[in-house]
């Protein structure tokens, strides 16, 4: 053979390993388990979720992952105990309530380590009252008191029963406040327009009606200052308990590649944040550079170091779901001791 054909011979068996190395590839992703992992909304509070996704930490353990958001809670919870989902991911208060009301579904890993609503109150209230976000959280909590008809998605949410937590808090008397229950998706446009005066969601829902200068994010829960909502369980990953035992490995795989979107914003923020920023919901398209920012800093202290939960945190979501109403007799509320609401059986440690 003359030393011309070389290069060509070389060439076609390079071609034709790396072709056989992506026929390989295709098999071993076809090959992977499919699974249905609903959230209950599309916001910052499942930041670990969406950088799972982005950086396709459920591949890497063995699993493809179908993420979408529901358009609440309750509809995502309903479809995992129904079958239609694989995997709910939503706030443990409403696990508690489920719990009471004999749904067979339990959390085997949690997103966050503090709650993330963020209270947004008119600017025009917050520059009376002389506030900022750095002023004492005793003078912020007191303003809640002070408030006339507060939005919140519905009744019954998490975004109600907060306000009637914190103002509790704050020695007020939350049968004095006055709610409107307006969804979700209207709840910014109806403060910046003076028709409510405050309310609570996860970012970036409340940090968007900065830029106009008609909200002001008051109190933004996710950086932990409120110690009874801090080293909480609030956002996690639930399942129905039969569907779990019959699939262990799957179970593990999500628990923990979602556990590791979560890490990455202690272990590399800078890598994190350009995961989320490079995920569809929170591109330049759909948030400005402000507003993206802002949220971010809002949440990124409730990211925890992995999901893996403990009796004490859940205690917390026990004593906040008694404190707001959710739970009306406190003698019927359920253990926090793991095997009750919760299992690290899945989880683990992390590395």
């Amino acid at each position: 053979m003359s030393s011309s054909r070389f290069p060509t011979v070389i060439a076609v068996t390079v071609l034709a390993v790396l072709l056989a190395m992506a026929s390989q590839a295709r098999a071993q992703q076809k090959e992977l388990p499919e699974v249905t992992v609903l959230t209950a909304v599309n916001n910052m509070a499942f930041a670990a979720v969406w950088v799972a996704e982005e950086l396709k930490y459920f591949e890497a353990e063995g699993v493809r992952a179908k993420v979408t958001p529901a358009s609440g809670g309750p509809v995502c919870m309903s479809a995992v105990v129904g079958g239609s989902a694989n995997f709910c991911a939503s706030t443990s208060e409403g696990l508690v309530l489920a719990k009471l009301e004999g749904v067979p579904v339990m959390a085997i890993q949690a997103h966050n380590r503090a709650l993330t609503l963020s209270v947004a109150v008119r600017k025009a209230i917050v520059d009376k009252l002389g506030l900022t976000r750095e002023s004492p959280i005793e003078a912020r909590l007191k303003a809640l008191t002070q408030l006339t008809t507060i939005g919140a998605t519905s009744p019954g949410a998490a975004s109600e029963q907060i306000f009637k937590f914190l103002v509790t808090k704050a020695g007020g008397d939350p049968s004095k406040l006055k709610f409107v229950y307006l969804g979700g998706t209207e709840l910014p446009t109806s403060l910046m327009n003076n028709v409510i005066d405050a309310f609570a969601l996860s970012p970036p829902s409340a940090e968007v009606t900065e830029p106009s200068g008609k909200g002001y994010v008051l109190i933004p829960l996710g950086r932990g200052e409120v110690p009874e909502l801090t080293d909480y369980p609030y956002e996690v990953l639930m399942v129905r308990p039969d569907y779990v035992e019959k699939n262990p490995k799957i179970a593990t795989a999500v628990a923990r590649a979602i556990s590791r979107g979560g890490a990455l914003f202690r272990t590399k923020p800078e890598a994190a944040k350009a995961a989320l920023r490079n995920h569809r919901l929170f591109n330049a398209k759909a948030l400005s550079d402000e507003v993206f920012n802002l949220a971010l800093s809002m949440v990124a202290d409730a990211m925890p170091s992995w999901g893996d939960m403990n009796a004490k945190g859940w205690q917390k979501v026990i004593n906040f779901s008694i404190g707001s109403g959710i739970v009306k007799d406190p003698a019927k509320a359920p253990s926090a001791e793991e095997g009750v609401l919760w299992t690290n059986k899945y989880v683990g440690k992390g590395p």
